[in-house]
């Protein structure tokens, strides 16, 4: 065996090797090293300068053994690349940055070795409900399984560069996909106005009650759909949740949470200073509509880089707890979040707590570049969301108590959950029963501010 073949060997057994130990693992010369890796060509992925060097042996997928290409869409539309992704054996990446990354990197994925996918990527897969859509749709073509929970990291790799054109976010992963957004980008858009959108609206549901979107893996388990919307001659990309229109209590609650939700983005942001995801209700046809604006859309092309706390704690982490709480402490205690915006994230967690969010996870707690805090997104009283056996939540709330270190977060966001509560229980667009639930829960706030 030429030592070509053992450094290969090596390091499809060993994974990854720093330069110095692969020699005195193989006993042979670090000159004897260097005209194996360079007889082995595009074999091996060489990362890292000096005595940092390090070496692992590049793994195809699908039998397509080239990097892939990583771009950016800007704000203004336009690709960029910024990195090269290449799987590695027997697991993970390599990622050969072609500009600076604008996320938290420990010193190894800095030098661009990932354990897994680069967790920049994590909000991409396909996930919740148009996720689930997207997945099924493809699943043939793909020769995938339908349920992308079980999509291993070399199908989504896979996924992603074939069919991943509107991600979260703003990466596109491989050639073919950046070619298709491309080609989609010249084409006129559909676009939603003022006066078209109960019939559109109406459109859109029957298509994602029946096949989704295919081209969207926006996560969430709510009903939504995603579309162009036209208003005052600004075009916004939108995100749409709606409810049933059968007039069932089942419906009829998902209805008064849409509600909700609108209410309690206005009181964080009126009564907290928090910046909240844009959003308008509608109704029709006995549906409601809760149309959010994406953040991480600008105007008809562009996109901004958006990374939720699970990807970072994913990445860097791997609490096995992972609260919004504790991900403030953990980010902060690295210097990488500032003091104010893990008061403001303390903030909105006891708020949250306070109005019956049960469905504060990871995923919906999102951070800009340089962990600026996204707009707040999905805030309502998930408590009280039909069960899966379609069962209506009715059961008292019990509003939480803080811990010592909790109580200033919390003082702070008492009087705005009392403001949500209070709107809530006058807004006539809420049915009857679930407005005196609302009014019940004003009393039971009462005591804990006196």
């Amino acid at each position: 065996m030429s030592n070509a073949d053992k450094v290969l060997h090596a390091l499809r057994t060993w994974g990854r090797q720093p330069a110095g130990e692969l020699v005195a693992r193989l006993g042979i010369s670090r000159a004897t090293l260097m005209r194996a890796v360079q007889a082995l060509g595009p074999q091996v992925v060489s990362l890292g300068q000096a005595r940092r060097t390090a070496y692992a042996a590049r793994r195809p997928v699908r039998m397509q053994g080239e990097p892939l290409p990583v771009y950016r869409i800007d704000e203004s539309g336009q690709p960029h690349e910024v990195a090269r992704l290449a799987p590695l054996h027997p697991a993970g990446c390599a990622l050969d940055w072609r500009e600076p990354c604008p996320w938290p990197l420990d010193p190894q994925m800095a030098e661009g070795w990932f354990d897994g996918l680069p967790y920049l990527l994590d909000d991409a897969r396909p996930q919740g409900f148009l996720g689930r859509h997207f997945a099924r749709h493809h699943a043939v073509l793909l020769q995938v399984p339908t349920d992308p929970t079980q999509w291993s990291d070399d199908d989504v790799l896979h996924a992603l560069s074939l069919v991943g054109t509107d991600l979260p976010g703003c990466y596109v992963v491989g050639e073919p996909a950046l070619r298709a957004w491309l080609e989609r980008s010249q084409q006129p858009p559909a676009v939603i106005t003022d006066e078209a959108w109960p019939d559109a609206f109406s459109r859109h549901v029957a298509v994602a009650l029946s096949d989704g979107d295919p081209g969207s893996s926006a996560g969430g388990e709510f009903p939504k759909f995603t579309a162009l919307r036209e208003s005052g001659g600004v075009r916004r990309h939108v995100l749409v949740k709606f409810a049933g229109a059968d007039g069932s209590p089942t419906s009829q609650r998902w209805s008064d949470l849409l509600v909700c939700e609108s209410l309690a983005s206005r009181v964080l942001a009126d009564h907290l200073g928090i910046p909240v995801a844009t959003s308008r209700l509608h109704q029709a046809a006995g549906r409601t509509y809760l149309e959010v604006e994406r953040f991480d859309r600008h105007g008809a092309q562009g996109r901004s880089p958006v990374c939720t706390w699970a990807a970072l704690n994913a990445g860097l982490f791997g609490l096995p707890s992972p609260g919004w709480l504790a991900g403030a402490q953990a980010l902060t205690a690295r210097g990488w979040l500032s003091a104010p915006t893990q008061e403001a994230i303390a903030r909105v967690w006891q708020f949250g707590r306070l109005i019956g969010n049960t469905d504060m996870h990871g995923g919906n707690l999102a951070f800009r570049p340089g962990l600026q805090l996204a707009p707040i997104y999905d805030m309502l009283p998930m408590r009280y969301a039909p069960a899966r056996a379609a069962e209506v939540v009715t059961s008292a709330f019990v509003p939480p108590l803080p811990l010592p270190t909790e109580r200033e977060a919390w003082r702070e966001a008492l009087p705005a959950a009392q403001a949500f509560w209070a709107l809530a229980a006058e807004d006539g667009r809420i049915s009857d029963d679930f407005r005196r639930v609302c009014a019940d829960n004003v009393a039971l706030l009462a005591p804990l501010a006196a």
